[in-house]
This record gives structure tokens, C-alpha cells and sequence, in this order.
């Protein structure tokens, strides 16, 4: 099979940075995981943000829980063919907050539209476009199309939220020998509402299908390609 990415970016794959295209170069056929741990140096989440929708949509593996700093993580690549017969790749995370550990989960798939469609949370609970590509250092980049709301949790000020778009930027840091990550989602009439900086290392690790952690999956399929 054709890895999510590959698909999405075609020939601009091969211009990716060699430890990033090993990275997201495994498929529902390689048998492996990616595993990675690292420090978010910065979460930030604005206040406003109302505080019924971030702690549902929290609770849900969709939205980090709150700001901090130093925040220990790590990172899990999975992938697998859906019901559909899709590639996927889930991404699941953990933050080691001083309170306690919390998830925030994705699982991305390629659409018939050529976009990677991204689903947040384990509903799951929000769904957004990815326009992907690949700078001139070799660095991968994404930016969102609107968010789509999807689950049964509260709507207070998502209408305004849905304008909310998200850029990132995964690198590798010749430096110090690690990858670099930022995501910042900014809205309209907000301003920016929500950022994740920080680094990381990775390494791969022999998986099967069996040992796929059922967080990987989401607890419903959602088809958007019609």
C-alpha cells in the first residue's frame, strides 16, 4: 500500500527531508510503528475558548486540555486499512501535564478529493481538510480547511471556531539531532487559539495489526468522500 503522505504529496515525497520521509513512510504493510518522545516547550490554549466545549472536546481526545510548558510527551504511529478499505494513519499523543496525562488523538486518511481528511478525537469528534507540502529545506507542512463538527458534545461558540484554520511545520533539527514540530490554529475573530511547540526523537518498533492499541481506531467510521 501507498502511505497516507505519499499519496497526498506525489513526487514532492522525494523532496522531503530523508528522516521525514522515513518517518511517514510506513503503510498498513510494513508490520511497524513510529514511536516518538520529546518536550512540547510551549501548549498554549486561549481563554477564548469556552470552557464547556474544552472540557468535552478534551475529554474526547480532540483538543489539548490546557497551557503549560516543558511538557513531556510522546507520539505513536500507527497504520492500518479502515472498513473502506482506506489507508490510515492514526496519530496518538500523550501529555505528561504535571495534573496528569492527557490524549489527544487523530486519525488521517487520503480522500478521492486529494487532500489528507483528518479526524480529531475519538468519536470521532471534529473533521478538517490538509493541504500538504514541502518547503524548500525539506520541511513537511499542513494547513486546514474548516473544521466540521461532528459529535454530540457542546456547541457553544463553535460556529465562530469553525473559521479556526491550522498551519504546521515538521522539521529536523541538523543541530541537535531531533525533529522540531509547530502547530498554530488561529481563528478570524479570535486571533490565534490554540499552539503546540516542541521536539522529539523517533524510532521504529515491530508491530502487527493484533497489537494496534484500540484507541487507534475510532469508535465510528466516518465517510466524507461522497
Amino acid at each position: 500500500m501507498t502511505p497516507v503522505f505519499m499519496q497526498a504529496l506525489g513526487s514532492d515525497f522525494d523532496r522531503l527531508h530523508p528522516n521525514l520521509a522515513w518517518r511517514y513512510s510506513i503503510d498498513s504493510t510494513s508490520g511497524v510503528a513510529l514511536m516518538a518522545t520529546g518536550i512540547m516547550e510551549s501548549i498554549y490554549v486561549s481563554s477564548a475558548v469556552p470552557s464547556p466545549l474544552l472540557r468535552h472536546y478534551g475529554n474526547r481526545a480532540a483538543l489539548p486540555r490546557r497551557s503549560s510548558r516543558m511538557v513531556p510527551f510522546c507520539e505513536s504511529h500507527y497504520c492500518y486499512q479502515d472498513e473502506l478499505k482506506r489507508e490510515s494513519l492514526a496519530i496518538l499523543r500523550t501529555f505528561d501535564y504535571s495534573s496528569g496525562p492527557h490524549r489527544f488523538n487523530s486519525v488521517k486518511v487520503f480522500a478521492k478529493n486529494g487532500v489528507i481528511r483528518d479526524h480529531f478525537g475519538d468519536g470521532p469528534e471534529l473533521l478538517t481538510d490538509l493541504e500538504v507540502s514541502v518547503n524548500s529545506r525539506g520541511d513537511l507542512l499542513l494547513e486546514s480547511g474548516p473544521l466540521h463538527w461532528l459529535g454530540k458534545g457542546p456547541k457553544l461558540g463553535m460556529r465562530r471556531l469553525f473559521d479556526a484554520r491550522m498551519k504546521y511545520m515538521e522539521g529536523w533539527d541538523e543541530r541537535n539531532d531531533r525533529f522540531r514540530c509547530d502547530a498554530t490554529v488561529r481563528a478570524p475573530m479570535f486571533g490565534e487559539i490554540f499552539h503546540l511547540r516542541g521536539w522529539f526523537t523517533a524510532s521504529d518498533q515491530l508491530c502487527s495489526l493484533q497489537e494496534i492499541p484500540d484507541e487507534a481506531w475510532t469508535e465510528r467510521l466516518v465517510d466524507r468522500d461522497t
